[in-house]
């Protein structure tokens, strides 16, 4: 019940950001005569959901493709992510003999997001997902032999680029779509969306050479899209004006995300009436650590500690909480280690050698000294301040436990066992914000939904992390970049068609 009168009040305070932002730019179309150019598509966004889109509107048929860029590069979160996605029935999962389903992740996604996600946009995310693997193998993406399980997946169905980085999906691609013609621009913002007098999309207008650190262009141009528009510009963790308007509690908490990770299209779009949805709704990643600058090494590694090895409080030296439960049920717990004062004191989470093994993130974030080592239980409890007797006896609590191979305190998965001996390497932990849970209403054929109709806004689409609705309260470790291509693929089918 406290979760449905939760999302409540945030559809309400998202119907008032939508309000607020009514004044964004979106203008009347231009004559035919006043277009600079004219393509078949107009993209906004370069990372995994614009890719995607780019290839799905050439394999349905489209002749000119635009990808506009506001940054100096390109790939956005997604170039720096940790290069993970999540697919229910993957070939790599087939080869390794795991059994999984759309229907066995879909539930995964319903109950971690609490049951408000938009139930068709699940749908559609888990049954084109495997479609996204062939799609990036085809643009000559390399993954690495492995699958692993991450917080809240009922299966291990987690597979990563072979170099552990998004750059080793957005990099490939980009280069497959340039070769069959797509063009890709940087430095190019989209400053308005172009409507005719009955509302729908013809095109937008572009700032060229367009600065972001300085908000400063050279010149501007209006770009005609005979299909239409999608919107992939991802999320705006980056605004801690928008993200303090909206969600005044998270406006202290340091961001992953890259700095170009703001909120104009987001506010752009509402302006032009569509729909909001839980806007008020972020993520915080628990694998995050104060160590490191946004979401490094270290935090890719901390999925390894989490798997293998426990985290505890340093207060007690206790494990308090699931390893491998939900993103949002770790946060909130870490986010309870504080003092009488309220300050935190972080919890630290700590494996065995064993577990550094060829594992991505752990050479780079052992050589930054974010993840140290410590060759006995008596030097790790001194370093984080944690007493010594009870985190002895939590070590030995947690071996017996692996040795049976169930959990008895939390009911962790053990996919792996691994006795928690010296040498031990840990790392500290406190929650960063990652991700924009809400953002703008879609159908599942990637349409961006109108307030005062409750239907779809001609030609305009969008996909990723711009969107609310796919994930509810809550999403499952590495399935944004699962919506952002399902839902790219979907948007560049949709305005191939012209729907």
């Amino acid at each position: 019940m406290q979760s449905h009168l939760i999302s409540r009040r945030s559809l309400i305070r998202s119907s008032l950001i939508g309000l607020a932002c009514s004044a964004a730019p979106a203008i009347s179309a231009a004559e035919k005569d006043d277009w600079t150019e004219t393509y078949d598509v107009v993209i906004i966004g370069s990372g995994f959901a614009g890719l995607a889109a780019a290839y799905s509107a050439l394999e349905n048929g489209v002749k000119s493709v635009l990808v506009l860029e506001k940054m100096n590069v390109f790939g956005g979160n997604s170039c720096i992510n940790g290069g993970q996605i999540s697919l229910a029935g993957s070939g790599l999962q087939k080869s390794k003999g795991i059994k999984d389903s759309p229907k066995l992740m879909e539930e995964d996604m319903l109950r971690v997001g609490q049951r408000l996600n938009h139930p068709a946009l699940v749908k559609a995310v888990v049954k084109e997902s495997p479609a996204c693997y062939d799609m990036m193998v085809k643009c000559g993406v390399k993954f690495a032999d492995q699958v692993i399980r991450l917080g809240g997946h009922s299966a291990p169905r987690t597979i990563f680029a072979e170099n552990y980085a998004g750059g080793g999906i957005c990099v490939p691609m980009h280069k497959w779509l340039k070769d069959h013609g797509v063009e890709f621009r940087n430095k190019s913002f989209c400053s308005a969306v172009l409507t005719d007098k009955d509302g729908v999309v013809r095109g937008v207008e572009v700032e060229g050479q367009y600065d972001f650190d300085k908000k400063t262009h050279k010149n501007t141009y209006k770009v005609q899209a005979v299909k239409g528009v999608v919107f992939a510009t991802g999320g705006w963790g980056a605004d801690n004006e928008f993200i303090s308007a909206s969600t005044p509690q998270y406006s202290t908490l340091e961001s992953t995300s890259q700095k170009g990770a703001t909120s104009e299209s987001v506010r752009m779009l509402l302006g032009l009436g569509a729909m909001p949805v839980l806007l008020d709704i972020y993520q915080v990643g628990p694998w995050a650590t104060p160590d490191e600058f946004g979401a490094g090494a270290a935090s890719i590694f901390a999925d390894y500690i989490f798997a293998e090895g426990i985290m505890v409080d340093a207060r007690n030296g206790k494990r308090f909480v699931n390893e491998l439960a939900s993103r949002r049920e770790r946060s909130e717990a870490e986010m309870k280690c504080v003092d009488q004062q309220g300050k935190p004191v972080m919890p630290f989470g700590f494996c065995s050698e064993e577990t550094t093994v060829n594992r991505p993130g752990f050479k780079a974030s052992f050589r930054e000294g974010t993840v140290k080592k410590f060759d006995t239980v008596e030097v790790l409890a001194k370093f984080y301040g944690a007493p010594l007797e009870p985190l002895k006896q939590q070590i030995a609590e947690w071996n017996k436990m692996v040795a049976a191979g169930k959990d008895e305190l939390f009911g962790r998965p053990l996919d792996k066992r691994v006795e928690l001996k010296a040498p031990f390497y840990a790392m500290r932990f406190w929650p960063k914000l990652h991700y924009c849970m809400g953002g703008i209403g879609i159908n599942d054929q990637a349409q961006v939904i109108s307030t005062k109709t409750c239907k779809p806004i001609p030609h305009l689409y969008a996909a990723g992390e711009i969107t609310g609705g796919v994930h509810g309260l809550d999403r499952l470790g590495s399935c944004s970049s699962t919506d952002c291509f399902v839902m790219g693929r979907i948007a560049g089918r949709s305005v191939a068609a012209n729907l």
